[in-house]
């Protein structure tokens, strides 16, 4: 094995692909907002918060310093070109959902809408928001979570079934479509 020096500030693309979902948020004015994002994870069970980095400057994050709230939508590969419409910078206040032709649903405890054609929501309260290095980290605690029936398999996310896309860098996603377990 030759290891090579790798330039830490592409540190990100070791940990590739990621899990890639689309945030809804609203404004003051509930103009809805969607953005694409591969920067996020689960850091507590309990209670169930989840964490995402987004640049300050983004639309995503002024509306969640705004009302505190945001939904996480798992995108399947059957909408990869949606949410690819999503990550266009549109003026403040245009809904990319319209543009990408995704379907708001209303949320059960946020304002933020939910994606019709994604197949699990989680609809989070804002618990802290920091700048960490070049974005904002921002911590959300799950307060209400709906999936498609069927799509959990012994618990866990059906991958064969959903085909989940894997972030890899700039245009490129892996689809996560099939299980292996360590024997």
């Amino acid at each position: 094995m030759n290891l090579i020096d790798w330039p830490v500030e592409k540190a990100n693309r070791i940990l590739a692909p990621r899990p890639t979902v689309i945030i809804t948020t609203v404004n003051k004015q509930d103009e809805i907002n969607a953005a694409p994002f591969s920067f996020v994870m689960p850091v507590s069970i309990d209670p169930p918060i989840i964490a995402l980095a987004s640049a300050p400057t983004h639309h995503t994050t002024k509306n969640i310093e705004e009302t505190k709230e945001f939904v996480i939508n798992l995108t399947p590969a059957k909408i990869m070109d949606e949410m690819w419409i999503t990550s266009k910078k549109l003026p403040y206040g245009e809904n990319e959902l319209e543009k990408a032709g995704l379907t708001s649903l209303s949320s059960v405890k946020v304002s933020a809408p939910r994606i019709k054609e994604s197949m699990a929501h989680l609809e989070c309260d804002l618990l802290r928001m920091q700048e960490v290095g070049d974005h904002s980290l921002i911590l959300g605690e799950v307060v209400h979570s709906t999936i498609e029936e069927n799509i959990m398999k012994d618990e866990l996310l059906d991958v064969s079934q959903v085909k989940p896309l894997m972030h890899l860098g700039g245009k490129s996603f892996v689809v996560g479509d099939h299980l292996r377990k360590v024997e």
